[in-house]
């Protein structure tokens, strides 16, 4: 090959290479033009994860639980289920237990060493708070037969949580309810699944769930905040707090004031939608402390009479319809159902020295006790 055929070779490749070159870097620019090229896709709606729309002012904390502890015979026992996989640590209860001993009550955790029966036998209330495993038919019928003898139940559930497992094998993803349906259902109550968020009045997070009375609950404060928190359902009883405005459930469209507390006084139970307010850290944000002085109030105000004889489910009746109810008690087939603003009176046991040769005097009261000025106290009630 001559010189001459050499370098025209030479020049070809070269002159290949600069037009490799050349649409290269025309492809390095067109590449970005086309991606930022406008589409019709929507985008993806989630408000509670736009920083813009989500409030960030915290509810202040202070205040201390101050229940009135008149309303009990101060010498009572508080029961607290740790025997169905509870998921709590003792610590979160402390407020709780505090207040309860400084009024003179013991607080025995029942662990299941011994029978409900037995547990229950003597002690004013039983608390249950989100229960990892449902109760069995006759912790049920006990459970029952104890409200119906004058004790109060107290349910605290919690909406369905993740959990995340780690072995040698991997990690898993299981989701955990509380296991509520089965003694909850029997005094025609309901926990929902789902948690309720606020975009627009919450306690400093879409999730932190401001709730306020409702005027039939009796309750004097403003608001308390819940963090986390599940819906509640019943048929009958006295929504007593209600979220906000706007609040919506998460995985479902609209907006709707949930009910999150609810007291049916005729079964002597509570059900309420968080825990979590309970806690050291949060007992006390908002107008907290009153609530939890309230439930406290309604734990001690419980009065267990084993002898009485009461036919089972008599305290109930039903109509043609099938609605459960009294003539003072309007039946809510559900919690958007606001009831009307008429409670069942009151009955306010009073102790006596010898309780086996004298069952507890019934007084009865035309209206709900009142703490003097401060707040509704709690309600107890045995048909």
């Amino acid at each position: 090959m001559t010189s001459e055929s050499l370098g025209a070779a030479l020049a070809k490749r070269l002159a290949v290479a600069a037009l490799v070159v050349v649409l290269i870097v025309a492809a390095a620019f067109a590449i970005p033009a086309a991606t930022n090229t406008p589409t019709d896709r929507e985008p993806l709606d989630t408000p509670e994860y736009d920083p813009a729309e989500v409030a960030t002012t915290p509810v202040p904390a202070e205040g201390e639980i101050e229940a009135d502890g008149s309303l009990g015979n101060r010498n009572g026992v508080v029961v607290i289920d740790d025997a169905h996989s509870n998921r709590f640590d003792r610590a979160d209860l402390e407020p709780l237990v505090r207040e309860l001993t400084s009024l003179g009550y013991g607080v025995r955790f029942h662990d299941g060493d011994q029978t409900l029966d037995q547990v229950l036998s003597n002690s004013n209330a039983y608390l249950v708070i989100d229960p990892g495993e449902e109760y069995e038919s006759n912790e049920v019928a006990s459970v029952r037969s104890y409200t119906r003898e004058g004790g109060h139940l107290l349910l605290v559930g919690e909406p369905n949580r993740k959990r995340v497992s780690a072995s040698l094998f991997g990690t898993s993803v299981s989701n955990q309810e509380s296991a509520l349906t089965s003694l909850a259902g029997r005094y025609d109550m309901s926990l929902g699944t789902s948690y309720l968020y606020n975009l627009e009045t919450n306690g400093g997070n879409y999730k932190h769930l401001v709730a306020r009375p409702t005027p039939e609950s009796g309750l004097d404060l403003d608001s308390i905040t819940m963090y986390t928190a599940a819906p509640v359902h019943s048929r009958g009883g006295t929504v007593l707090l209600r979220a906000a405005e706007n609040t919506h459930e998460a995985g479902i469209d609209g907006t709707d004031r949930h009910a999150v507390a609810i007291h049916k006084e005729r079964d002597n139970v509570i059900l309420l939608g968080d825990s979590s307010f309970l806690r050291a850290d949060r007992f006390n944000v908002g107008d907290n402390e009153q609530f939890v002085a309230y439930l406290v109030e309604y734990l001690i105000s419980g009065d267990h009479d084993g002898s009485a004889a009461v036919e089972p489910d008599a305290e109930t009746e039903t109509d043609e319809d099938g609605d459960t109810g009294t003539d003072n008690e309007t039946v809510a087939l559900n919690n958007t159902t606001t009831p009307e603003p008429v409670t069942p009176a009151a009955a306010v046991h009073a102790p006596v020295t010898d309780r086996d040769a004298t069952r507890s005097v019934e007084l009865a009261s035309s209206t709900a006790a009142a703490r003097t000025g401060e707040r509704a106290s709690a309600v107890g009630v045995a048909d």
